[in-house]
Parts: structure tokens; C-alpha cells; sequence
């Protein structure tokens, strides 16, 4: 059906507005046409960490992030045509609705993505308040932005057989768009909000249940076949993708053979701790570093390792089980007093701190940085954030991160942190927030011997020296560590 590594294929889902449906139909297609045989490659457009979970275990594939405020254009069309050449079909799943954008002009918008990596476009539409006037909705989409290359209508939401025989005479009749789903409006069909935020609380049993379950009853409503041709359109966008690989300087993509004596990083990674990039895990990857993941609320020690590697996720909802865990907490905070790199975003450095309070319950949690971790409905930060290093221009002091001038992350974060002002004098803070909020508003990245802990979640391309910089970190504190042992 398709000839691997010579062409890409590919279709991006879009909608009308937000909460249309796109991860699920994403999730769900990724699923069915890898049921099909074919090798699938996710992509999520924006800075989310948790669809494209869904998307890994639909796909089986490792799913990519693709924004236009982390990256440049070539980049993003770089990173798009590197990790879809060794698939036979590419999904990305956009954010938002189609032509949604924070200008006027839609500069960030799906639209814009879509045609700039030249893939048509499959429209999701909620039809539940809609009958005839679909129509106009389709037309107007088609002719505000002609570059935009929608080749196909998925129905979501229909009430009745007759509801959708009426929508699907008026799609026909009024428009040259082919109708490749129609959804029924049933809750069975859609992956709750809660379960899209909470997967980490569901078993590997109960996830294979509702991406099989959900992904089986669509097949019923979707054309595979149709969304399997439009898929190939794409493949007019790319005339010299082997020429153009070759002459760019490519994302992540080849990756270097482990040294003789690779660096080990320990990667939290259960319930709590589920929140990395990918890109983030490749780059490690590709410094030479082996990942070895370790569980802060199942696994009695840590593993022999150089560094510690602590992401975002839920620690809140776990923190009674994270407290439990009393061990690992003491090895954890007795390693950082002696000197072991961490690096933790958001939820590792909640994890650091002496105690979470949510939801009436108050759990200990490592202590290393003296702070109470205390959570809000509404939250504190959320978006894109643009961070300098203080030091950047006084002195070389600080730890790897002196040396980037500017670096780009996103922040999401119900919480924050109440600390003494005998604490605040104690610690640095390493980052001037130029946009976000990070920890008070101001600053961002807390630094403790050589443990940096910052609300601040980092995206490896958009600051290639972030983890160079910090593999050089970790192996100077080694070389520095084998040295005092010899000495003594």
C-alpha cells in the first residue's frame, strides 16, 4: 500500500473550534491504521505533554512536538520530514480550532502548520447544534484561507440516522469535500477530559481497554480507506526530501553510539512523573547518555546513576504514596547533600520540596529545597515562558546554564510555593522570567549545590547547548568526584 522511506504520507487533524473531538478521532485513527499494519508517526501541535501520551500508545510509536514559538519554520519542517521518513503514514493533531492564532494575522495558527509542512487537512466538525448550516461553516473555512488544503469532513456529534442523512445530502450537495466520518453523539465515543488528564492514574489494562474499545467503535464511523488516500496527497509537498535532509542540519534524528562508559541518567517515571518531550529523552540519547527509569513511589532505591532527570506529572494526586516511600526520599536528598546533578521541572520540583498540601492532606515529601508546596483551583502559571539567566552577563557563576543567553519553555501549574524569607535568602534563583510567571512572578529555577528545580518545562530544540551543556555539567562533577576518591 506504501513504499517506505521514499515519500510521506500524511493527513492533519484539525476542527472548527476547540473540544470538537480531534484526540479522539486522532487517537483513534492512529490506532486502527496501525491495526492495518502500517507504521504510524503521531505529532501534537503545541507544548502538550499529555495527548501525546495517548498518541505513543495508540501509534506505538514515539510522538513529536511541533510549535511555532519553540521552533523556526525550517526547523519544525525539518523535525516533520525527519521522523515521518521512516513511517508510512504521519498524524498531527492540532490544537485549537483551524484558524485560531494569538495574532490576527495566524501566525501560530493550525493553518499555518498545515501548510507549511503540506498536509491536507481533515475538518472536524460538532454537528450537535448544526444541521443545514453546516454548510456555510465548510464554505467559509474553504474560502478564508485557499492555501489551506481541506480534503475532508468528519461528522461528530450526529444525533440520528436522520440527522446525518440530512447533513450528508447538504455536504454533497454544496460543497466538492468528501465526508470521511460521521460520529455518533454518544459519550462512549469520547476520551473524557479526566481521562485525557488522568491517564496516569489508570492500569496499562484499563488504557488498552479504552484506546482498543474507543478506536474498535469508531471504525464502525470512520473511512479508513478515503483518509488512507488523502493521506498520499501530501507527498506532492516533498520533490528533494532526501537532497533537503541531507543538506539541513536535522533534529535529533541520527543518533550517536553509546561511549565505552556511558553516562547514566535516572529518569523518574511512574504515576507521579510522566511529563518529558521526547525530543528531551532523544537528545540525552543522542549526547551518548543511557536512561534508566526508576519509580519515586515504587522502588525502594535508586539505581546507580550520575544524574537525576525529575519531570512534570501529578505528584499531588500521589503525594501520599510518594511520602511512603521513605527510602528513596533519604537516599534521594542524602545523594543531592552529596553532590549528585538533578534537573526537575514542575512536578520534580514540587517532588523536592518539604511537603505538597492538597486536597486537606499534607504529605512530606523530599526536603531538600525548604518550601511547602500549596495548590490553587485556578492557575498560576500557564503558557509560554522566556527566561535569562541572571548571571548571564555578571559572571560565570552559576551551573550549565550561564552559558545560554536565552532560553524558551512552557509552564502549566496549579501550585506554588510558600517559603520563608530565612529560605528565599538560602537558595538562587537562576532565571529572570522575561514572560511567564515561574516560581514567584519574577524568577524561575531554584539552585541548590548542583540541583536545578524550576517550574519552567524545557524544550530541547528550542535551546540545543540546554542538555549539551548539562551532560558537560554532569561529566565535570564525575571527573571531580573519581578525582577526590583517588586522593583520599
Amino acid at each position: 500500500m506504501f513504499e517506505k522511506n521514499s515519500r510521506i504520507n500524511g493527513i492533519y487533524i484539525s476542527a472548527a473550534k476547540r473540544n470538537s473531538g480531534k484526540t479522539t478521532v486522532s487517537i483513534a485513527l492512529s490506532r486502527l491504521l496501525r491495526n492495518k499494519g502500517l507504521s504510524v508517526q503521531p505529532f501534537k501541535k503545541g507544548p502538550d505533554f499529555i495527548d501525546p501520551m495517548w498518541l505513543n500508545i495508540a501509534s506505538g510509536s514515539r510522538t513529536y512536538n511541533l510549535d511555532f514559538y519553540f521552533m523556526s519554520k525550517n526547523k519544525i519542517r525539518e523535525h516533520f520530514i525527519t521522523h515521518s521518513l521512516n513511517s508510512e503514514i504521519s498524524i498531527v493533531e492540532g490544537n485549537h480550532g483551524l484558524h485560531d492564532s494569538f495574532d490576527i494575522y495566524g501566525k501560530s495558527s493550525n493553518a499555518e502548520m498545515a501548510k507549511l509542512l503540506g498536509l491536507p487537512v481533515i475538518l472536524l466538525i460538532d454537528v450537535s447544534e448544526l444541521n443545514r448550516g453546516v454548510v456555510p461553516l465548510i464554505l467559509g473555512f474553504q474560502e478564508f484561507d485557499k492555501g489551506v488544503n481541506i480534503k475532508g469532513i468528519i461528522l461528530n456529534k450526529v444525533h440520528s440516522k436522520r440527522h446525518e442523512k440530512n447533513l450528508l445530502k447538504a455536504v454533497k450537495y454544496y460543497t466538492d469535500l468528501k465526508v470521511v466520518g460521521s460520529i455518533p453523539n454518544n459519550l462512549e465515543f469520547s476520551v473524557k477530559q479526566r481521562h485525557l488528564g488522568l491517564l496516569s492514574t489508570l492500569s496499562p489494562e484499563e488504557v488498552e481497554k479504552l484506546v482498543g474499545g474507543m478506536s474498535s467503535k469508531i471504525s464502525e464511523y470512520a473511512d479508513l480507506e478515503s483518509i488512507i488516500k488523502i493521506s498520499k496527497i501530501a507527498n506532492k509537498s516533498y520533490p528533494n526530501i532526501k537532497t533537503n535532509i541531507k543538506n539541513s542540519r536535522v533534529l535529533g534524528v541520527q543518533r550517536k553510539p553509546n561511549a565505552r562508559h556511558p553516562l547514566k541518567i535516572g529518569l523518574a517515571y511512574d504515576n507521579a512523573f510522566n511529563f518529558y518531550y521526547n525530543e528531551n529523552l532523544e537528545a540525552l540519547e543522542n549526547l551518548g547518555c543511557e536512561i534508566i527509569k526508576f519509580s519515586p513511589m515504587g522502588d525502594q532505591c535508586l539505581p546507580e546513576v550520575d544524574a537525576l532527570y525529575i519531570g512534570g506529572g501529578f505528584p499531588e494526586i500521589f503525594s501520599a504514596d510518594l511520602q511512603a516511600n521513605i527510602g528513596i526520599r533519604k537516599e534521594i536528598k542524602q545523594k543531592i547533600e552529596g553532590g549528585l546533578p538533578v534537573y526537575a521541572e514542575c512536578g520534580g520540583l514540587m517532588y523536592l520540596c518539604k511537603s505538597i498540601s492538597y486536597e486537606n492532606s499534607f504529605n512530606e515529601m523530599v526536603g531538600i529545597i525548604d518550601a511547602d508546596v500549596r495548590l490553587t483551583k485556578k492557575p498560576k502559571g500557564h503558557g509560554y515562558t522566556k527566561l535569562t539567566p541572571y548571571f548571564y552577563e555578571r559572571s560565570r557563576e552559576g551551573l550549565w546554564f550561564n552559558k545560554i543567553k536565552l532560553m524558551k519553555g512552557h509552564e502549566f501549574h496549579h501550585s506554588f510555593l510558600e517559603m520563608s524569607l530565612d529560605s528565599l535568602n538560602r537558595y538562587k534563583f537562576i532565571f529572570k522570567m522575561k514572560k511567564g510567571y515561574g516560581v514567584d512572578g519574577t524568577s524561575d529555577g531554584i539552585a541548590y549545590k548542583n540541583v536545578l528545580a524550576g517550574y519552567t518545562h524545557m524544550y530541547s530544540p528550542s535551546s540545543p547547548s540546554w542538555f549539551k551543556n548539562w551532560v558537560a555539567f554532569i561529566k565535570q562533577v564525575k571527573q571531580q568526584v573519581k578525582a577526590k576518591a583517588v586522593l583520599q
